[in-house]
């Protein structure tokens, strides 16, 4: 009895060991089967190449030079009229009666491109003393240009245009400074650079030629050419979010030749005709940026 008692005992360990050893083997079976189930759907993705981002272009703002400027601007003129004897500069002379206005707007909101408007102009009186240089009147430039901006670096800002220029001269001539308009095509580049969070330094040069003339005096003659060449040193002081305060330096020179000229009743009409002025202008005014 004793020994078949054992021997079912140990029959029914061994029945109990395998059960368990079944049972454990069908759990893991069964969660190895969910794992690599949801681990399933993952595998084709991760073989698959990864999406190029679609790439959205957004406008960076360049820094505007759009804005509404008026300022006087007072000068030192001085003339000279040359039929080829080579006579030389006369009549510096003040002239406080005058004044700038200029409006820069841009053409579309976050792009470098922009348009310009500006005219200057006032009293243009030479010394009456000298019959060679004499004029009692005023004088207007206008300039319309077209251009963009952009940033060279921090701080640093290059501006170039291209455009039209129109000067019309009226006075009293007694020898000099007579009556004329004339119309041409110019090229401006400008440097602005800031040199302090409220203070901008920029310098300028600009070109042009004008020989278009209208509006002269029928005894000047006829005109050969025309030319213009300015200059400019201007600081800018912020005093507020959108205004500013200018204080400028500009030299111009304007020059003209004629042929057949009887203005100086000279008896050889076929002599040419040399006029020059220089312009030593300073500017103080106020830029309110748009």
């Amino acid at each position: 009895m004793t020994a078949r008692a054992g021997a079912k005992s140990g029959t029914f360990k061994t029945v109990t060991h395998a059960r368990l050893a079944c049972l454990l083997a069908a759990t893991s079976l069964a969660l190895a089967g969910s794992a690599v189930a949801q681990a399933a759907p993952d595998a084709p993705d991760a073989q698959k190449p990864a999406e190029t981002p679609i790439e959205t272009a957004i406008p960076v703002p360049v820094p505007s030079p759009a804005g509404f400027l008026l300022a006087w601007k007072p000068m030192i003129l001085t003339y000279r009229l040359d039929t080829g004897q080579g006579s030389k500069f006369g009549s510096d002379n003040f002239q406080p009666l005058r004044g700038l206005a200029r409006y820069t707007v841009m053409a579309r909101e976050g792009t470098p491109f922009f348009g310009r408007f500006e005219i200057e102009g006032g009293e243009f009186q030479t010394d009456q003393k000298n019959q060679f240089f004499g004029s009692n009147g005023y004088d207007f430039a206008g300039r319309v240009v077209g251009g963009a901006a952009t940033r060279l670096s921090a701080g640093v800002l290059f501006i170039a245009s291209l455009g039209v220029i129109s000067r019309y001269t009226h006075g009293a001539a007694n020898g000099g400074a007579p009556t004329i308009g004339i119309f041409g095509a110019l090229a401006n580049a400008e440097i602005e650079w800031r040199i302090y969070p409220i203070i901008t330094v920029s310098f300028s040069g600009e070109a042009a030629v004008a020989p278009l003339p209208y509006g002269a005096d029928k005894n000047l003659g006829d005109l050969s050419d025309a030319s213009e060449i300015r200059g400019r040193i201007q600081v800018s002081i912020d005093l507020a979010r959108q205004t500013s305060l200018e204080l400028g330096y500009d030299f111009t020179r304007w020059h003209s030749t004629f042929v057949n000229s009887t203005i100086l009743d000279n008896p050889g009409p076929g002599q040419a005709l040399v006029l020059e002025a220089r312009e030593y202008a300073f500017t103080l005014g106020f830029r309110v940026r748009l």
